[in-house]
Order: structure tokens, then sequence, then C-alpha cells
């Protein structure tokens, strides 16, 4: 595993805690990986690959709010 740069914030999954942190690579690249982590589980993504997954979820969202007629901002 690699070291720890920052703790990006923590997410809840259907009642479970998650870690997301920000960490220095384990592979000689050394390019940047996101950890989403609890006690039982670890993803690790290099980082350009978890900023497009999010790109993505944002975008499915937004679509979604659209769809559906709504937006977060009226909430």
């Amino acid at each position: 595993m690699g070291e720890i740069i920052k703790k990006l914030g923590d997410i809840n999954i259907k009642g479970q805690l998650f870690d997301i942190e920000l960490n220095v690579s384990t592979y000689t690249e050394g390019k940047r990986e996101i950890h989403i982590q609890n006690k039982s589980f670890r993803l690790a993504i290099p980082e350009h690959e978890f900023l497009k997954m999010s790109a993505c979820i944002l975008l499915a969202r937004k679509q979604l709010e659209i769809i559906k007629g709504y937006s977060v901002d009226k909430k």
C-alpha cells in the first residue's frame, strides 16, 4: 500500500462507511491512487481513472435530474 497523501472524505454506501484517500502509488511509475476503503474492503484506482469515473457519475446524476424535471439547487 502506498503512503497516504490526504484523506479526501468519506462516503456511505448501503449503510457502510468508506474512507476516500489520495495515496502515493505502490507502482514504480509514481502515479497517485485513490483508495476507497473500510475495515473489510479496499479498492485502489489510479487517480486519472477515478476522475473519469467521478465525471461519469456526476453527468448521469445531472441527466437524471433533467429527465425527472428537478435540480439539486431547487431542493
